[in-house]
C-alpha cells in the first residue's frame, strides 16, 4: 500500500441574507415585507433571515409589549435578532419577547441571569454546505441584574471551540459605525458586520480590514439584501492505493 495525494477542489458557494432594522414597532407595513420575504425564501429556500434591533417599538415595545411583532417574525421564520434600545428599555418585556419567539435574540456581550433563558451568545447552523455563526453585539445598557463585556472579548469568547476558517462568522450589532469599525480592525478575523444604528455617511456596504461592514437596513417598508459569494479552494488528501 502507498499512500498518494488526492486532489479535490471544493465549488464556490453563495449565501444568500435577507434582514431588517429599525421595524421601530411599524405593524402596518409587515405584511407588505412579509410578502417580500416570503417571495425572497421561494427564490432562496437556504436564506438567513436576521434583524439588527429596535423591531418593537421606537423607544420601547409598543403597547402590546412586542407580541405582535414577535408572533409575526415567528411566521416569517426568522433565524436570529439581537436586541436593540427599544427592546432593552423594560426586562420583563425583554424577557417576555425572548421566550415567545421561535428564533434567538443573540446577546454574546451580555453576561447575567437571562443568558440560555431569553438571550443566547450565538446561533450555530448550516444553510447548504456551509457552516454560519451568527452573533449578537446587542444594545450596550442591558437589562438590570446584565453585565456589558468589551467587543472584542465578546467576539473571541463567542468564537470558541469554533474551526473560524471555515465557519462564516455574521455579527448583527447594535454599536455603532465607529464601534463596529474598531471591532474590524482589532479582530483579524473574516467577519460580516451588519450594523442595526443609522451613522451619517455610512449608506454603503464597505471593506474594513478582512471584514465586510454592512449599513442597517432601510426601516420598515424595505428589505436588506446581502450575497456573499465564497471563493472555491482545493483540498489535498491522502489516498490509499493499493
Amino acid at each position: 500500500m502507498s499512500d498518494k495525494p488526492k486532489v479535490s477542489f471544493q465549488p464556490a458557494q453563495r449565501l444568500e441574507i435577507r434582514y431588517t432594522g429599525n421595524i421601530m414597532g411599524d405593524l402596518e407595513h409587515l405584511p407588505k415585507l412579509g410578502t417580500v420575504i416570503k417571495n425572497e425564501r421561494k427564490a432562496n429556500p437556504h436564506m438567513l433571515l436576521l434583524d439588527t434591533g429596535n423591531f418593537s417599538g421606537p423607544n420601547k415595545p409598543g403597547p402590546h409589549k412586542g407580541k405582535p411583532h414577535i408572533e409575526v417574525m415567528n411566521h416569517l421564520k426568522y433565524d436570529a435578532a439581537v436586541p436593540g434600545r427599544a427592546e432593552t428599555k423594560n426586562s420583563a418585556d425583554l424577557r417576555n419577547m425572548g421566550r415567545l419567539a421561535n428564533f434567538p435574540f443573540l446577546a454574546s456581550n451580555w453576561r447575567g441571569i437571562g443568558e440560555g433563558n431569553y438571550y443566547e451568545r450565538r446561533l450555530l447552523l448550516k444553510r447548504g454546505e456551509l457552516s454560519v455563526a451568527v452573533l449578537g453585539l446587542a444594545w450596550p445598557e442591558p437589562p438590570q441584574d446584565t453585565e456589558v463585556i468589551p467587543p472584542e472579548q465578546a467576539i473571541r469568547e463567542a468564537l470558541t471551540d469554533l474551526d473560524t476558517d471555515s465557519t462564516v462568522i455574521v455579527v448583527l450589532s447594535q454599536l455603532g459605525y465607529m464601534a463596529d469599525r474598531a471591532l474590524a480592525t482589532n479582530i483579524h478575523q473574516t467577519m460580516i458586520i451588519m450594523s442595526g444604528v443609522s451613522s451619517p455617511g455610512f449608506e454603503q456596504q464597505t471593506m474594513m480590514g478582512s471584514s465586510l461592514m454592512v449599513p442597517v437596513a432601510p426601516g420598515p417598508e424595505s428589505l436588506g439584501a446581502l450575497g456573499i459569494d465564497l471563493s472555491g479552494r482545493v483540498e489535498i488528501g491522502k489516498q490509499n492505493k493499493p
